[in-house]
């Protein structure tokens, strides 16, 4: 038994798994120091990494309406086309929008590539940071304090991360910025190697967001860590 095939079966992967390709040519979050990181490296960990997804968004234009994907053709990127013979109630064009946004598992990786600062207990919950330009995002300068708690006790109907077993709902939400939510959900209930992979959940507004997240590639120093 190699190494790495004794690190899976420590973490209660089945040992099979070992022999399916790691992420990319080389984790260098394992390889290295994180002070040894390169900036190019730290943008792919928090960009594009086992712990940070381009989600997948689907909108649905009302009642009856099947949803059609309006996806980001890769973050950075922008595109925005018109949907035809698609309208609004009152009459405007329904857009399919090309969106720039990342699901980013706030595990121990990303927290020591982004420098967090924060100080929630990284044992009471996992946290999923979506980022990027999505409407009903983040914070607005013309919604009120109010109008904020509503929004987030909203979402809590739409959010969750779906596994093998049951699914873990949302407990609370935080808008850091124009650009960027918090998601918390209560590790009271684990999530363990054997659910293989988690799907985080969440609408806003008309858009449905997804993002698959497979727990064999997020292992860090030997460690499953989210």
């Amino acid at each position: 038994m190699n190494r790495r095939t004794a690190i899976f079966v420590t973490l209660g992967f089945p040992a099979g798994f070992a022999s399916i390709p790691a992420w990319g040519a080389s984790e260098f979050w394992n390889e290295k120091k994180p002070e040894d990181w390169t900036p190019d490296e730290i943008h792919e960990l928090l960009t594009k990494s086992p712990w940070a997804k381009e989600p997948t968004v689907n909108y649905y234009a009302g009642p009856g309406n099947a949803g059609r994907q309006a996806s980001s053709g890769g973050y950075g990127r922008r595109t925005r086309t018109t949907v035809p013979n698609s309208a609004s109630p009152g009459g405007t064009s329904i857009e399919k929008q090309q969106y720039k946004v990342v699901a980013r598992w706030e595990a121990l990786p990303i927290r020591l590539a982004s420098h967090s600062q924060s100080t929630d207990d990284p044992l009471a919950s996992y946290v999923i940071n979506l980022v990027g330009d999505l409407p009903m995002l983040g914070t607005h300068n013309d919604e009120t304090a109010t109008d904020r708690e509503q929004r987030a006790e909203m979402l809590k109907d739409y959010t969750k991360l779906e596994r093998k077993n049951d699914p873990i709902y949302l407990s609370k939400v935080i808008f850091k910025n124009a650009t960027e939510t918090l998601f918390y959900f209560p590790r009271l209930d684990p999530i363990f190697p054997d659910d293989k992979q988690v799907t985080f959940t969440t609408k806003l507004g008309p858009l449905e967001v997804k993002a698959k997240f497979t727990l064999k590639e997020m292992v860090y120093q030997g460690k499953l860590e989210l």
